[in-house]
């Protein structure tokens, strides 16, 4: 009985390996995070021609009001509204799941009045994040590829170092948006 079961389990994998049509490997790198000053480096590999899984990672430094440090992994399930040609813009859809290291250090600020007052931040945390994304695939050429993407979600700190007097951070909306250009080999 296991024999036939292992059998039958064997021939439906590959047969689903078949069906697949792999369409190619996609590595790209998000534009956006050059600001941070540091490159993301992102590889998708596209099935079915409308289907498509990407592992990125990024990190980067951000001083706008605080000092921002963070790097992480980010894994993508995306469905393709049509199939992927060279010419056509094709939207897409997706879930993501990843980790996001941070620190922040920021200064506190209240005004003379009182009505505001913006506590000072100052940790080191890890945390896991997940969300939906939405975007855009263009491939102008056979290789060259153009990507926009934005994302939604919430994440959740754990291993959280707390430096400053206010209460430990619990989770943050995570918002993303990237620009991608890339090559498809």
């Amino acid at each position: 009985m296991k024999k036939i079961i292992y059998t039958l389990s064997f021939i439906l994998l590959v047969t689903a390996a078949r069906a697949q049509e792999p369409i190619g490997i996609e590595v790209k790198s998000n534009l956006l995070n050059l600001v941070a000053k540091r490159p993301s480096f992102s590889i998708e590999k596209t099935f079915s021609n409308q289907y498509g899984l990407e592992l990125s990672y990024t990190s980067g430094v951000l001083n706008i009001g605080r000092n921002y440090k963070y790097d992480g992994f980010l894994l993508r399930a995306k469905k393709y509204s049509d199939d992927i040609k060279p010419g056509d813009l094709i939207p897409f859809y997706g879930l993501y799941l990843g980790n996001l290291n941070k620190t922040i250090n920021k200064e506190g600020y209240a005004d003379r009045t009182g009505f505001i007052s913006v506590a000072g931040r100052n940790f080191t945390a890890n945390s896991i994040r997940a969300g939906g994304n939405i975007g855009f695939l263009f491939i102008p050429k056979k290789r060259f590829l153009l990507e926009t993407t934005g994302g939604l979600g919430y994440g959740r700190y754990f291993n959280v170092s707390n430096y400053a007097a206010n209460p430990n951070p619990k989770g943050y909306l995570d918002f993303q948006f990237w620009l991608s250009a890339g090559y498809i080999f």
